[in-house]
């Protein structure tokens, strides 16, 4: 009887075990893309903060004032049609347009712009392994139309 309890007990932990790792490989293998604008994602901001790990943002032809905080790590955000179709002016310009403090982020294919204090796009101190590529920077108190791959950097603007 003793024997018995014992096998259905390692059963039962066994299993419990198994749906456990089965729920968290699906949510680890399951990346968005997430569309700006789209119903209830309107700014690239509020897609940022809806956005895991893993997802990829596509932001639709126009212009947008908002100033980006990306704070998600393996985070790729992109313009649907390039850096002429695409353009983020900074809402506030005393603020960077993008603002990446988060490793392995990828943004390319925008205008960023209008951010007279500060960088078009700004890479925070100890931030690594970004792609930061076919953007166009201009109107910013810093360094313009760089190209930045794969970056290990304690400082760097764009």
């Amino acid at each position: 009887m003793k024997s018995k309890r014992n096998i259905s007990w390692k059963v039962s932990v066994f299993a419990l075990l198994f749906a456990v790792l089965a729920v968290i490989s699906i949510g680890c293998a399951s990346a968005d893309t997430i569309y700006v604008p789209e119903e209830g994602n309107q700014t690239i901001q509020h897609a940022v903060n809806n956005a895991s790990e893993g997802d990829t943002i596509i932001v639709r032809d126009g212009t947008y004032t908002e100033n980006v905080d990306v704070n998600v790590t393996h985070l790729t955000i992109q313009s649907e049609n390039g850096s002429a179709s695409c353009t983020v002016d900074a809402l506030s310009s005393s603020d960077h347009v993008f603002e990446v403090t988060e490793d392995y982020v990828n943004i390319s294919g925008f205008t960023a712009t209008e951010a007279s204090g500060k960088a078009g796009i700004y890479l925070g101190t100890g931030v690594d392994h970004c792609n930061i590529s076919s953007n166009n920077a201009n109107l910013n108190n810093t360094a313009s139309t760089c190209i930045l791959r794969a970056t290990t950097r304690s400082r760097a603007t764009a």
